[in-house]
């Protein structure tokens, strides 16, 4: 019976042992596992302590001949959606002038040259005597009250060449001078009936 005793407790001892100093780790089974652990398989084999040795020790292998970890895949470059982009604006658009010229002036400079305005709705009346509706000219004009550029801004004139007449006419035109720098907008429409 003391013997049996004696016999448990080593056994005892025996299993209790390597659970309390940790044990070994048993290697992984596949190399995904163990490039998952961060292991190589030379790693695994190293650290294997149940593999059998052989009488000529390997050399630890250089860092040149480990074994790559398996390349995770990449995607291919994908090129940029343009489609629906909102583009910004050149430096010089002139269309992004950053204030309106008072509407006083614009009415005044036009009057003075009323005119002109007429003769272009006049020419369009030889062409086509039903010709009508309403000219919006939108343009900017610089600081010192030159006209940089015009266009029309949704016109109902059924002579488009009466609209370009206008514009070019509001083209040749000298505003005053503005009191703010930089360039303004302005907004001009008439209303020519049958």
């Amino acid at each position: 019976m003391a013997m049996m005793r004696s016999i448990a407790a080593l056994l005892l001892v025996g299993f209790a042992f390597p659970i309390a100093c940790g044990g070994s780790t048993p290697p992984p089974k596949t190399e995904e596992t163990a490039a998952s652990s961060g292991l190589t398989a030379s790693d695994s084999k190293a650290s294997d302590s149940t593999a059998p040795t052989s009488s000529a020790q390997e050399a630890p292998p250089s860092a040149k001949e480990a074994a790559p970890a398996p390349a995770e895949p990449t995607a291919a470059p994908v090129a940029p959606d343009t489609t629906g982009d909102i583009k910004a604006p050149k430096a010089d658009d002139p269309w992004m002038a950053a204030h309106q010229m008072p509407p006083g002036d614009v009415l005044k400079t036009i009057r003075a040259h009323q005119g002109k305005v007429q003769a272009c709705f006049k020419a369009g009346k030889k062409r086509d005597p039903s010709v009508s509706g309403e000219v919006k000219i939108r343009f900017i004009s610089t600081h010192d009250g030159k006209v940089r550029d015009w266009k029309d801004d949704a016109s109902s004139m059924t002579d488009p060449e009466v609209t370009k007449c206008v514009g070019g006419a509001i083209k040749k035109l000298k505003f005053p001078k503005q009191k703010s720098p930089g360039d303004a907008w302005a907004t001009y429409s008439i209303n020519f009936g049958p």
